[in-house]
Order: C-alpha cells, then sequence, then structure tokens
C-alpha cells in the first residue's frame, strides 16, 4: 500500500468517526430544540460545543487534498491540489455563503492576518476557503462573500460529489453546513505537514505560524545548500 494510499484510508476512517459523531450530538440539539437548524432569518451554526475540542486547541492533521475540478468565485476552474496550492504553505478554512455567525467572523480574522503577511509572496504563500455548502454556493455568492468580507484569496466550490469528497479527505465534511467544525487548518504542502486549529483563529497566531512554516523551510534549504 503506497503512502497515499495508507493517508487516505486513515483520513476517511477518522471522518467516519468524527460524522458519526457530530451527527448523534446534533440530532440531540435539534430534538431538544424542538425545531430546525434552518428556522429563523440566516444559517447558525448548531453543532454542540462538547463535540468539539477547547477553542485555539491543536492537531496534527492528516490531509490529503484533492485534485478534482473546482470553481473559484470568478467561475474558473480550478484544482486545489495542483493548482491552488501546489507547493505553497496554505492557510485552508471552511465556510459557507447564508452564515451568519463563525463563517463572517472567521473570514474577516483570517483577512486581517493576511494582511500582516503582505512581505510573504504568493508563489509561497496562500489562503483558501472552501464552501461546506456547494449545492447553495455558486461563484457569484461566493464572490459578494469574500468582497464583504475583504478576503482576496481564492474561495472554492463545485459539484456536490466533488466537493464532499475533498472535504472528507480534509476531515471537514458535515451533513448539514451549519454544523460543520469551526476550524482551520494551517501547513506547509512540500512537507505534508498540517495542523487543525479549533474555534476562531487568532490572526497573530495564524500570522506567526505561518512565518514559522516559512523559516522551517528556509532553514532546511539553507542547510541542503551545505
Amino acid at each position: 500500500m503506497t503512502r497515499h494510499s495508507r493517508l487516505l484510508r486513515d483520513v476517511l476512517t477518522l471522518s467516519v468517526s468524527v460524522a458519526l459523531l457530530g451527527l448523534a450530538a446534533g440530532c440531540g440539539d435539534a430534538k431538544s430544540n424542538g425545531k430546525s437548524d434552518h428556522d429563523g432569518a440566516g444559517h447558525v451554526h448548531s453543532a454542540s460545543a462538547a463535540t468539539l475540542p477547547p477553542t485555539g486547541s491543536e492537531q496534527q492533521a492528516l490531509v490529503v487534498l484533492s485534485d478534482a475540478p473546482m470553481l473559484d468565485q470568478t467561475g474558473a476552474e480550478r484544482h486545489l491540489k495542483t493548482d491552488v496550492v501546489g507547493s505553497r504553505i496554505v492557510v485552508v478554512d471552511f465556510i459557507f455563503t447564508s452564515c451568519q455567525t463563525i463563517c463572517p467572523v472567521t473570514t474577516a480574522l483570517l483577512a486581517q492576518a493576511k494582511g500582516n503577511l503582505t512581505d510573504m509572496p504568493s508563489d509561497m504563500v496562500t489562503f483558501v476557503s472552501m464552501s461546506v455548502d456547494s449545492s447553495v454556493d455558486t461563484p457569484e455568492r461566493l464572490a459578494s462573500f469574500s468582497a464583504a468580507h475583504g478576503a482576496d484569496w481564492t474561495f472554492l466550490t463545485g459539484d456536490k460529489h466533488v466537493m464532499d469528497e475533498a472535504l472528507t479527505w480534509l476531515n471537514a465534511y458535515s451533513t448539514n453546513p451549519e454544523d460543520h467544525a469551526a476550524m482551520i487548518l494551517i501547513g506547509d504542502a512540500t512537507t505534508e505537514r498540517f495542523t487543525r486549529i479549533y474555534g476562531m483563529p487568532d490572526p497573530k497566531f495564524v500570522e506567526a505560524r505561518v512565518r514559522e512554516l516559512v523559516d522551517a523551510r528556509t532553514r532546511d534549504s539553507s542547510q541542503h545548500r551545505h
């Protein structure tokens, strides 16, 4: 079995376990509240905080990047692995455009972090937001969402089966968009080492982690030259 196959197997196994836990928690919340997650003026996150790690906690993440065709906010075809990420250091988050709580705040906080990284070349560092509600999130909706929150990076959507598979490989899939975990991924695609950070992202922390990864890459390059 190849390394990629082992990674994929581990990710899928972990994803199924998390999905079952989240589904059980979500059903319990819905029954106790006696109403649908879609009630009200807009969508909110309904996953119980008890099912998630504490805010700010970190976990090493097994990450497999999909290379299936997706669409960005301009409607252009993009490929997450070879096109959008490539060999870059990347910050990935997960949003849906009808969210009125966590997603807009997370996006605005990441925009602050990216604004502090303007000295980093775009061929080394990138940010990516992936839709967890691709049936609703058209490129036009992603464009409006990104513009409203000052996010000048790539937003991705696409066919539901493509996005669901890509999210599963990142352990970010949720049956209902409202139940998706508030978390981001930060990592270096060249080393395939990623960290999952839960809760609202601290812009200073995100900036510092990205700079650490850049410094580590620079040190490695320097050592290889000697």
